[in-house]
């Protein structure tokens, strides 16, 4: 456990006692349930073993990267999110925490029991739970037969700052919902960390579409956990792109809790210098009839790294399961390392799931044409690495938003595409 002695050795001030009662003293003026929830994850956190940041869930992952150290304040909770949205319905909920928190707590009070995804990063979880102070709440009522747009952005800390973003969104039966979501800095030598919790409830016949985009300050730390339950015939299209931050860990889980959900989660990272990016997943099937594919695609250059960890798991009622998971690696040096680990635990009979995992070197032939008819290697490498991620990019279902995300990838090659 976070022993006395463990806490003083830490340089961070978010591990003391005493910071967490002046943090609650502050908060007093929330509801019980939720002063009860955060004393609790406190408490939590206090207990984690240091076993459990060895683990499976850490393989091959440099932890220490990941720590919390000299980073001693909260950030500012009114510099971020940031929306952005025309709706004209005025049943519609799409607001930060805080002012819920003011205005209709028991909005979030439905989430009160809701987990995260679990897949490792427990530290970060507690202490997001512990010390959220802002984040957003979403909620489209079920009445609704039109699709909606909702834009958020997430501003990175100031160095030495830590965020701790909690996020809700539930849609209501046969609600539909874009979310474009962006991480982004104002000032490009931060170090600050951002933890970042959402949870996702989507109901019946529902449907996300959901877009995110992180291109953070180099020398930040980011943490994207993500917890999706998905009710009968609902489906989630999740799109995620990878391009900031020193070192970021990513975590999503989808349950497919009733039959004829699907969950559809789509990622890419491009990597450089010493980029860090750990991410990991799950695929839980809990009931019959229901998919889900996963498609990660990563580029690496110079002595960036990155960690997949995926697990199709199908509970034994969960027959009639079609699921598939894919990870691909390019890399573009010598120094480049990209570890994989897929993985299937499959308990009923009537199933169909794969995996797979490939890692490969960029293609000379490829590179010799393109350097052949004049381009230069920094340009050929950023076509044949577009070309690798547009299978990823395609799922962009606004046109202007993926020609932006292609030149943020052509943007870490020093060269713009102008496209």
């Amino acid at each position: 456990m976070i022993t006395e002695e463990k806490i003083k050795s830490s340089d961070s001030k978010l591990f003391t006692k005493e910071h967490f009662e002046n943090f609650s003293a502050q908060h007093s003026w929330e509801p019980g349930w939720l002063v009860d929830s955060r004393k609790e994850s406190w408490e939590k956190f206090t207990l984690i073993e240091e076993d459990d940041l060895k683990n499976e869930k850490w393989r091959f992952s440099p932890r220490s990267r990941f720590g919390f150290s000299n980073h001693q304040n909260l950030a500012n909770s009114a510099l971020s999110p940031i929306f952005k949205y025309n709706l004209d319905a005025e049943d519609i909920i799409c607001d930060s925490v805080d002012n819920i928190l003011l205005e209709q707590p028991e909005l979030i009070s439905s989430f009160a029991n809701a987990s995260g995804p679990n897949l490792g990063a427990s530290q970060a979880y507690r202490l997001t739970n512990t010390y959220f102070n802002n984040g957003f709440f979403i909620k489209i009522p079920s009445r609704h037969n039109e699709s909606f747009r909702i834009e958020i952005n997430h501003n990175l800390p100031s160095s030495n700052e830590v965020s701790f973003h909690r996020n809700f969104v539930s849609l209501e039966d046969f609600a539909e919902l874009t979310l474009v979501e962006t991480f982004s800095g104002d000032k490009p030598e931060s170090n600050g960390i951002l933890s970042n919790l959402t949870h996702f409830k989507i109901g019946k016949g529902a449907k996300l579409n959901r877009i995110l985009i992180q291109n953070n300050p180099d020398k930040s730390t980011f943490y994207n956990l993500e917890n999706f339950d998905l009710h009968a015939n609902s489906s989630v299209v999740n799109v995620e792109c990878y391009t900031g931050s020193s070192e970021s860990r990513i975590e999503t889980k989808g349950n497919l809790l009733e039959p004829g959900s699907s969950f559809e989660n789509f990622t890419f990272i491009s990597a450089k210098s010493e980029q860090l990016f750990d991410q990991r997943t799950e695929q839980h099937h809990i009931a019959p009839h229901c998919t889900s594919n996963l498609l990660c695609k990563n580029v690496l250059q110079d002595e960036a790294k990155s960690i997949f960890s995926g697990l199709i798991r199908v509970d034994p009622e969960a027959q009639e399961t079609n699921a598939l998971q894919t990870n691909r690696n390019l890399l573009l040096s010598k120094e480049a390392e990209a570890d994989s680990l897929p993985g299937l635990e499959i308990l009923a009979n009537d199933v169909r799931c794969t995996h797979g995992a490939t890692t490969s070197r960029l293609n000379q032939e490829e590179l010799f044409y393109l350097l052949s008819r004049g381009i230069e290697k920094r340009s050929a490498e950023s076509l044949i690495s577009l070309g690798f991620l547009e299978e990823i990019i395609d799922k962009i279902p606004d046109e202007d938003l993926a020609t932006k995300t292609r030149n943020l990838v052509c943007s870490h090659f020093n060269y713009s595409s102008h496209l």
